[in-house]
Parts: C-alpha cells; sequence; structure tokens
C-alpha cells in the first residue's frame, strides 16, 4: 500500500462517512489525514508500525488503526463496513465529478436516483432541474460531468496506477519461480492514462507465479481469463493483468504486450514485407517456420532492420520509420534534471515553508529551484502582492547567502486576466528572476477568446514560462479550446518556454503536441507545480512525458546547470529574445 493508494481509501471512507451523514468533525478527520498521507514521504509501512505516523499533523490515535490494517491488508473494516451499507450501483456515483457525497444523498432521497442508469434517466427527463437546491444551471453541470464521466470510465491516471503497478512487479520479482519480470502495456508506455496494468514473466512454472499473482495482498478479486494469463482487480478498482511465458519467448511476449498495437501492427507487416512472421512467440521465416533467436527486443529490431525503439514512442506514429532511419531522439532521461521551477510555498496555497521545499529539492539531487507562489489576482489562494512578493525575495536572499552548492531563483506564477495582461505589473515583475504565467479563470472562453488571451500574455517581455497550457485536469476536466499552432508560434517568437506541467492530474503539455511544438521552435521546462515537499519529487512523471513526446535534453530548461540558467535568465530579463540553444 503506496502513500497514494491510502490517501484515496481514506478519503473515500470520508465521503462514506458524508453519504451516510455521519458527523462533520469524523467526515474531516478522515478528509485531513488523506491530505497528510498525500504529502507525506518515506515508507508508508514503516512509519505505521514504529507509530511515527503520529507525528504528522492530521493524524491520530484513530486514524493509525485504519492505516495500520491498510499496511496490512490492503484494506479496512470500517471501509469495507461502510461500503456494505450502500448498494454498489449508489457508489458508482461517487466517481462522478461535482456531485460528492451530499448533492448525491439528496438526489437519492428526493428523486430515489440509487445508479448510473437512474441519473441519465433522469438527466434526460429533466428532472434535476426540478429537484430544490439544484436548478437549471446545476443540472447542465450534471449532465456533461456525467457525459464526460462515461467517456472516461475504466481509465486511471497514470500516476496513480503506477505506483501500484511497481508494488505489484517487486512482489512477482520476489517470487522463487519468476525469471525475468517486467511492467508492458500502456504503463511501459507511459501514457497519461491507463486501463490496467500489464506485466510479462518468464518462468518455468507458469503455475506458481500465476498462484502467487493471484494471491498478491492488494488484489480485491480474481478474473476470469485466457489460459497462460492472470488478472486481478486491486482495491482501487484498476485492473492487473499477466503474461507467464517460457524464456526464449519473453522478449517477443514483452514486445506484443507493450504495444501500442498499431506499432506492433506496423512491426508484423514489416516483418511480412522481409519474409517473417512476428507474434507474440517469436520471429520465424514464412517459408519453413523456422524459428530466429532473439533474446532481446534489440534482437528483434535489428531482425527488422531498426534500432530498439523506447517504449514511450511506441505509437504507431512517426517512430517507426526514424528507428528505420537510425533517427530516433536520444531521449531526455530523469537523471540529466538538474532543477526545476514552479513551487509554492505557505505564503500562498502550498503546504511547506520556504526553508522546508529548499531543503527537499536539495534532498531529491536538485542543483535549484525556482519559487513561484501565486500573484494577487488569485486572493483566493493567498496570492501575494507587491510587498509580500518583496519580503519573499528578502527571505530567498538570506537563504541563498547562507547556500554555496544550491540556487533559488526568484519567481512568481503570475495570473493571464480576462485582457490578456499580466498580473502584478512592470515594476514588481522586474524584480522576478523568472515569471511563470498562467490561466486560473474564465475556462469557458471560445477558442478565439483563450488563444487571443495567452497570446497577449506572451507578449509581454517578462513571461518566460507559459504554465499548464491547456487547463485539463486528467479525468477530471477537459481542457479548454485553444489554437495550440498559433500559441505555438506566438510562444518561439517571443522566446517564452512552455512548461511540462508534471502535477499527476494535469501531465501537460499533450505529449501528441510535443513535436509540433518543437518543429515551431519551443522550447520546455519540466515543473511540478509543486505545493508541498512531496510533490517536488514529481518530476519525474513529466520527464515521462517528455520521453512520450521525443524531446531530447537540449530541448529543455532543466538540463543546463545553475550558472547556465541563470545567465538565460538575465538575458532573457535584458529583453533578449532568445531560444535555448
Amino acid at each position: 500500500m503506496d502513500t497514494a493508494s491510502a490517501a484515496r481509501l481514506l478519503s473515500e471512507i470520508g465521503d462514506l462517512l458524508e453519504l451516510k451523514g455521519e458527523d462533520a468533525f469524523r467526515i474531516r478527520a478522515y478528509r485531513e489525514g488523506a491530505d497528510a498521507i498525500a504529502r507525506l514521504g518515506g515508507d508508508l509501512r514503516a512509519s505505521v508500525e514504529s507509530g511515527e505516523i503520529l507525528s504528522v499533523k492530521g493524524i491520530g490515535k484513530g486514524l493509525l488503526a485504519e492505516l495500520k490494517a491498510l499496511v496490512e491488508t490492503g484494506t479496512t473494516p470500517l471501509y469495507q463496513q461502510l461500503r456494505r451499507s450502500f448498494p454498489e450501483s449508489l457508489l458508482e456515483l461517487l466517481a462522478v465529478r461535482g456531485l460528492g457525497p451530499k448533492r448525491i444523498r439528496a438526489l437519492h432521497e428526493g428523486l430515489g436516483i440509487a445508479s448510473l442508469a437512474d441519473l441519465e434517466d433522469a438527466v434526460k427527463r429533466g428532472r434535476i432541474a426540478e429537484l430544490k437546491g439544484f436548478g437549471t444551471k446545476t443540472a447542465d453541470k450534471v449532465a456533461r460531468n456525467l457525459a464526460f464521466f462515461k467517456e472516461t470510465l475504466g481509465q486511471h491516471r497514470y500516476a496513480d496506477a503506477i505506483g501500484e503497478a511497481r508494488l505489484l512487479l517487486a512482489h512477482l520479482r520476489a517470487q522463487p519461480g519468476a525469471r525475468r519480470c517486467e511492467l508492458a502495456g500502456a504503463i511501459r508506455r507511459a501514457c497519461e492514462v491507463v486501463t490496467e496494468v500489464d506485466l510479462v514473466v518468464s518462468s518455468d512454472d507458469s503455475e506458481a507465479v500465476m498462484g502467487a499473482f493471484a494471491a498478491y495482498p492488494g488484489a480485491i478479486e480474481v478474473l476470469p481469463t485466457r489460459v497462460g494469463t492472470a488478472r486481478i482487480r486491486l482495491a482501487s478498482g484498476l485492473e492487473a493483468q499477466l503474461r507467464v511465458a517460457p524464456a526464449d519467448q519473453f522478449a517477443h511476449a514483452l514486445l506484443h504486450d507493450t504495444g501500442a498495437p498499431e506499432h506492433f501492427a506496423d512491426l508484423v507487416r514489416l516483418a511480412a514485407d522481409a519474409g517473417l512472421q512476428l507474434d507474440e512467440r517469436g520471429l520465424f521465416l514464412q517459408r519453413d517456420g523456422f524459428r530466429l533467436s532473439c533474446r532481446s527486443e534489440e534482437e528483434i529490431y535489428a531482425e527488422l532492420g531498426m534500432t530498439w525503439v523506447p517504449p514511450e514512442l511506441r505509437e504507431g506514429t512517426w517512430e517507426i520509420e526514424a528507428a528505420r532511419r537510425g533517427a530516433l531522439p536520444d531521449l531526455v532521461r530523469a537523471d540529466q534534471i538538474r532543477g526545476t521551477f514552479h513551487a509554492h510555498t505557505v505564503a500562498s496555497d502550498g503546504h511547506a515553508t520556504l526553508e522546508q521545499m529548499v531543503a527537499a529539492a536539495r534532498a531529491l539531487g536538485l542543483g535549484y529551484l525556482g519559487i513561484s507562489d501565486h500573484s494577487q489576482a488569485a486572493s483566493y489562494v493567498g496570492g501575494l502582492d507587491a510587498k509580500r512578493l518583496a519580503e519573499q525575495h528578502a527571505a530567498i536572499d538570506a537563504i541563498a547567502a547562507n547556500l554555496e552548492d544550491f540556487v533559488v531563483f526568484k519567481g512568481i506564477e503570475a495570473d493571464i486576466l480576462k485582457d490578456g495582461t499580466v498580473d502584478m505589473g512592470a515594476r514588481t515583475l522586474d524584480t522576478c528572476d523568472f515569471v511563470v504565467a498562467s490561466i486560473h479563470s474564465r475556462y469557458g472562453e471560445s477558442r478565439q477568446e483563450m488563444t487571443e488571451r495567452i497570446c497577449r500574455a506572451l507578449a509581454d517581455p517578462h513571461v518566460t514560462m507559459l504554465g499548464h497550457l491547456s487547463g485539463r485536469l486528467l479525468l477530471e476536466r477537459e481542457a479548454y479550446e485553444i489554437d495550440f499552432e498559433r500559441v505555438f508560434e506566438t510562444a518561439a517568437r517571443y522566446g517564452v518556454l512552455i512548461e511540462i506541467n508534471s502535477t499527476p492530474s494535469r501531465l501537460e503539455l499533450d505529449w501528441r503536441w510535443l513535436q509540433r511544438a518543437k518543429a515551431a521552435g519551443v522550447r520546455f521546462s519540466i515543473n511540478p507545480d509543486a505545493h508541498n515537499t512531496v510533490e517536488l519529487a514529481n518530476v519525474p512523471l513529466g520527464v515521462a512525458i517528455a520521453r512520450k513526446g521525443g524531446l531530447e535534453p537540449a530541448d529543455l530548461l532543466n538540463t543546463r546547470t545553475a550558472a547556465e540558467v541563470r545567465e538565460y535568465l538575465t538575458r532573457r530579463k535584458r529583453g533578449e529574445r532568445i531560444l535555448l540553444a
């Protein structure tokens, strides 16, 4: 049980308690506990077993008992008891964004809605607007959210799934009968949303390995499947599938199960053109069925006349042709990231002090960190005015005076206002080393209005980076309408970097746009948009998206040394419209 999974379960307990009409204090305790666990670094099990978890604000003795059960069994008696209190069909409504326990109770008690089908029927018949406390606007919002839910049903965010996948992989690798074990499928390709976890294991004792898989502590159900595979459902709802292959078929099974289907189909066609047959069992000569010996994916690709394709690129787009020409990009690696930007502190809506954020960044091995709390327009999260920003900059200078091996860059996340101007004013922005310009309001504007608004902000010489460009929240909120090509052209013209936001719910700029943005002349910065010390460790998620989009180290500000970054930012402040070399 990792911290993300534990936090989700505690949060769900809070929702179930509210759905049942329990005491508000008890509900808040579970939700605050979930927030505390989500921000927790280190080993959850060790912290719980030692009792050290009680030193974390928001975790009391009552929650400790639940956490002990969680780390031991993957669930808790209270959670199971609460779920049994309601029909499963009613609990499915909790997954529809914007409803929440309070509204679900109202819908259930007022209209007898007890399932998604009931909700859909009530939406179609216009009954939602008739319910007290709802009205036409809320009814329209429920309809949109229900449609979005149906589109994304069964999907899970990569950032949520990868933690569970790695735990499951470690469980399999610990089994005596397992030889080679690897993740496959969309997880291995670093897709931003996935429907399942795929694993491939090489073993001479498939029954023992599949038995250990089915007995995984986090599994709540063993699902039917075909011969040679096993399938389970985890407590989070995520499903996992295991293929067990003989040693001489492992590489082919891994290649096949990694996909994407379009990529593998292209390989099959290339093999056929060369008189070969490729499937999950091996690579064969068509004329006599002779099996070629390939013990690795690299050897399979070589037999097909190309270089090995990194899993992140295997989407059946441009990668096959590039691999045949030996022209695949040298993808950026996590160990090449030297520093990052876009970090919040308690000065606005962060949960850690300036000192704590700096210490956490240094502990991660970074050489610099850019602090950028919200600007004054974001008053709802304690955005900084000019006076408070100056005080923060002075505090950064005081910290910097005692640091020889680490640089703290002074910045701000300035709102892009309705008319496209950047919050705070030129004199205040002049004091910053960098400025992240972001949209935090009026998401419903038209495509033209939103594009004009962003492009005007990009023309402001103070703007260094464009933050979370599309405004999407994975499986929660669709991206707003925007002319991406025009934004890329404008960003390149003014030398503004575009952020690759590694927040688990964002993971944008969408990897599908990265090559087009790069071709337009745009360069990037991988930023965690961190609101606590734990979220600084999300930078590798951004690296995964950068790799999936085909980016190389030279495309990113983060691969530069602190001295190189300082020179770049200094030249930008002088008004030079420069691009990264």
